[in-house]
This record gives structure tokens, sequence and C-alpha cells, in this order.
């Protein structure tokens, strides 16, 4: 294997197979993170995460003699990427600290609505009258996982939605990047990122710039200084380091031997592992409101995927003798 970035994209089982398999590894990361919420901060889990995964980055990228694709073409849009990145997991990380994990992956399932509205914003991609309805169903779908009872954690929601957002910025970014940047610089430089990034605010806590008094589960999370950890709990961190390198480049090689419009529904199969965990490790039940919002949320996402694959479909049948007229829908 001499290129982590050219790969035949004709094995969609292959792809199926390793995007499941990453997304039940990040899957296993939440639940140890969620493990390690009211013991540790999430800044000194990032960080340690960061520092193992990027070292093994490295030492791959040494051994394939690929280490020319470790640096990003356009280094601070590289870092801007990366710093989405960030915000969206840190948030992400800190939700699950306070609410059921069930709920927060579908809170976070709303980023390809929120692509969908960036693409038409940022990218000027033409969407049409269909995908902003499935985009407005998306939202409802929103409103009836959230229920009127007010279940939800209000802070817990909100840094699930950032997350949302956040992530939804990165994939705008990956879209703008990936055109000339490998699939290993981008994971690469999010990794450095996450570890720079963790590392600063560490110690703007430490110098005590930030301080907060409130004990809810999220800030706590946040604000608490590292401890050393206990064997367990350094195995643990040690674990989520390979285990996030294992995933990305699982993830990054799925998309790189199938088309990414034939696996990228599979990735909802993350909702599988986060009920399944929750349940079985915290006796986590899913409301009836999160099934049906989730269920709709799903539907709307599919449908936008569905259309943007029929819009790439037709674009690619059009030809300078013969051309046809593409719909925005």
């Amino acid at each position: 294997m001499s290129n982590f970035s050219h790969s035949s994209r004709d094995n969609p089982l292959a792809g199926i197979t390793l995007l499941v398999f990453s997304l039940f590894l990040f899957s296993l990361q939440d639940v140890v993170i969620k493990f390690f919420s009211d013991q540790y901060s999430v800044l000194q889990v990032v960080f340690i995460r960061g520092v193992i995964a990027g070292a093994l980055m490295y030492m791959a990228a040494c051994y394939y003699k690929t280490r020319n694709q470790l640096k990003p073409n356009r280094p601070w849009l590289a870092v801007l990427r990366g710093l989405c990145g960030f915000t969206s997991y840190t948030a992400y990380y800190l939700a699950v600290a306070s609410l059921p994990l069930a709920e927060v992956v579908a809170l976070v399932f709303t980023a390809p609505l929120f692509v969908t509205v960036m693409s038409a914003i940022i990218l000027r991609e033409e969407v049409g009258p269909r995908r902003w309805a499935a985009v407005a169903v998306g939202f409802v779908g929103i409103l009836v996982m959230l229920g009127p009872s007010g279940h939800f954690d209000g802070l817990g929601v909100t840094l699930s939605l950032i997350a949302a957002v956040c992530y939804a910025c990165q994939s705008i970014l990956t879209r703008y990047l990936s055109t000339n940047d490998s699939p290993l610089s981008l994971a690469f430089s999010t990794t450095a990122t996450f570890t720079l990034a963790s590392g600063l605010l560490s110690i703007i806590l430490a110098a005590g710039l930030i301080s907060q008094t409130s004990t809810h589960p999220s800030l706590e999370f946040f604000m608490r200084d590292w401890a050393m950890p206990e064997s367990i709990g350094l195995a643990l961190m040690i674990f989520l380091g390979f285990n996030g390198a294992v995933a990305f480049f699982c993830m990054s090689k799925a998309y790189s031997v199938a088309p990414a419009s034939t696996i990228t529904p599979f990735e909802y199969t993350y909702m599988i592992w986060a009920v399944m965990f929750g349940f079985f490790l915290w006796g986590e039940i899913p409301r009836l409101t999160t099934a049906i919002g989730v269920s709709i949320l799903i539907a709307s996402s599919l449908y936008i995927w569905q259309r943007e694959r029929f819009l790439a479909r037709a674009s690619k049948s059009i030809t300078p003798d013969k051309p046809i007229q593409q719909p925005a829908c």
C-alpha cells in the first residue's frame, strides 16, 4: 500500500464493512468517554487520545512512505476544519455527560440538515424546493424529539446542536479541501488541532483565566482539573488513542474503496450501537417521542441523500452534444 489517497472505488461490500466497523469503534469511544465524564477532564481525555492517535498516524505514514501526504496544501483552512471538529466533538462529549447516549446521537444526526443549508448559503449549491421541504421536515423531527415535556436537559441539548452545526461546518470544509488534500492529511491535521486546542484550553483553565461554580455534569466535565489516572483509566485512555486512529483510518478507507453514494446511508448504524450500549450499560430506554423524531429525521436525511445522488447521476449524463435540463430539487 503505497498511497493512502488512491484506491479502487468499486468495492461496495468492503466499503460498507469498513464504515460500519469504524462507527462501532467510535461508539466504543463514546462509552469510554461517558464512563470518564465524572472522573476526568474532557480536555485531558482528548489530549491524550490525540497524542497517541497522531503518533500512530505518523508512524503509519513513515511505514508506508507517505509522510509527504501529512502536510495539508492549505494549512489555515485545514486548521479551521480541525477547530470545527474539535468544537463538535468536545461539545458532543460534554452532552454525553448529561444526556442519554442515544438522544445525543439522535440530535447530532441533524448535521446533514445543516450541511444542506450551508451548501446553499456558503458553497452556492442549488437546492430546490424538494430538498428544502426535506430539511423542514427534518427540523420537525427535532421538535418531536425534544417533545413538550421538557425532559431534555437544556444545556445538553444546546451542546448536542452545537456539535451538529460544527460537524456540518467541518463537512463543508472537507468537501472543499478534499479536492487537493489526501484523507491522511485531513485526518492528521485534525488530530493535531485537537491535541493543540485541548492542551491550550487546559493551560488557560489551570491558570484560572476561566472559572465557574456550576455543578452541571457537562460543565464539570469541561472544567475539572487533570488527574493522574489509575491503571484502568490510563489503559482506557491509551485504548482511545489506538481506537481513534483505527476508526479514522477505516472510515477514510471506506470512502476510498466505495462510492460515498453507496455507503453513506449505513452511517445510521451508529444509532443502533448508541441505543444498544445505552440500554445494556446504563439502562437507557429511548422515549417514544425520541424514536418518532429520529425516524422522521432519518427519513428526511435519506431523502436529501437520494435527491443528491439522483442529481449527481443526471449531471454525469450530460454530454456536449446532448445537454439535459437538470432540475433543482
